[in-house]
């Protein structure tokens, strides 16, 4: 898959911080959820329980949700163990905290918030494409993480979404250069980062080939033949979801 460069803006933090706060009450400020935050929350939780049945003590998990807009994804593990999250915008972190009173909140920029680690697992949903240092947020995740700790970092498919007529312009405030898989690989590697499963979420778009592997005539079929789901799980792993999904661990 070849794509085209992506975008590359400089708002300033005061813009960034302004238009998040905006952004999350007017779209994660609710209790009913996407198809993709569904997808996004089987996927996260199948991934914890991995590491809960690998660890040697038995013990809570410290869970840190990094870019936690509302806070609902981070909110979802609190059975697992302790859970702090962090955003930009305080607006979002403010309505997360009266939401999720059991999750421990911080307002800041991830790369100087006082946050204590170690943690054993770090998630961080769509969040990555809007950081100006995208090697340094991983690095950061890396310092917070203990050895075997794992990382659930989940991004935009800029190949999905080049070719999706739901795609908008960046509005302003919004940072948004979507890395490569291959990018990704690379910093996690650079940051310590192994043992990296790879997948896509929730399939869509409607141009070139996934106007036809989204189509009705594809979808439809499968749809009467009862074989949706298992068409969906193929799409997923060949990439074509609306979000990379990676998982890694921390050496």
């Amino acid at each position: 898959m070849v794509d085209a460069p992506a975008e590359r803006t400089g708002p300033s933090l005061e813009t960034q911080v302004r238009f998040w706060g905006e952004w999350n009450l007017a779209h994660h400020a609710f209790s009913d959820r996407s198809p993709l935050q569904l997808r996004q929350l089987r996927w996260v939780r199948r991934a914890a329980d991995r590491l809960t049945a690998s660890m040697d003590e038995d013990r809570p998990l410290r869970i840190l949700d990094f870019g936690c807009g509302t806070g609902w994804l981070g909110a979802s593990l609190t059975d697992l163990g302790e859970v702090t999250g962090i955003d930009l915008a305080p607006a979002a972190v403010e309505h997360a905290k009266q939401e999720f009173p059991r999750v421990r909140f911080v307002a800041g920029d991830v790369a100087n918030a006082p946050l204590v680690g170690p943690f054993d697992l770090v998630i961080s949903s769509e969040v990555i494409a809007h950081v100006a240092d995208q090697a340094g947020y991983i690095r950061r995740v890396a310092e917070l993480l203990r050895p075997g700790g794992v990382f659930l970092l989940m991004s935009q498919n800029g190949f999905v979404w080049r070719r999706w007529s739901q795609l908008k312009p960046t509005s302003e405030g919004m940072l948004r250069n979507w890395p490569r898989l291959g990018d990704l690989r690379s910093m996690l590697a650079a940051s310590g980062f192994s043992d990296l499963r790879v997948r896509s979420l929730q399939p869509a778009g409607d141009r070139g080939i996934l106007r036809v592997l989204n189509g009705r005539i594809i979808r439809g079929g499968c749809k009467r033949a009862g074989l949706e789901r298992p068409w969906r799980a193929v799409l997923e792993r060949m990439l074509m979801g609306r979000d990379l999904a990676i998982e890694a661990r921390r050496r």
